[in-house]
């Protein structure tokens, strides 16, 4: 049996986060409160473009413009990766949340 980690509650009446939240009615309050974490945008089409435009750069004879765009795109697409994994680890840390019914709180 699951109970509340919280030192003033250790009540048993704990639910899983998502199935909590997905129940709640949508004008609720807590609806807000306990909503999953915002999903990353990918721009990996935007970075693959950078770098794209920067070798044809370079294929017209500007071998450092190409070089530098093609590596600002290189740069863009590896800050887009950690955003979007890091996005992913929140968003499973609240599939595996708890809240307790009687303290809300979340673990």
């Amino acid at each position: 049996m699951i109970v509340c980690p919280s030192s003033k509650c250790g009540s048993p009446n704990v639910a899983d986060l998502p199935h909590y939240w997905r129940s709640l009615p949508s004008d609720s309050d807590l609806k807000a409160k306990y909503a999953p974490p915002a999903a990353a945008r990918g721009g990996y089409l935007a970075a693959l473009g950078a770098v794209v435009v920067g070798v044809l750069v370079v294929a017209g004879g500007s071998v450092l413009l190409g070089l530098l765009i093609a590596a600002g795109g290189l740069g863009w697409g590896a800050i887009v990766y950690k955003v979007t994994a890091y996005a992913e680890q929140q968003r499973a840390a609240w599939e595996s949340s708890r809240v307790c019914l009687a303290c809300t709180g979340r673990f």
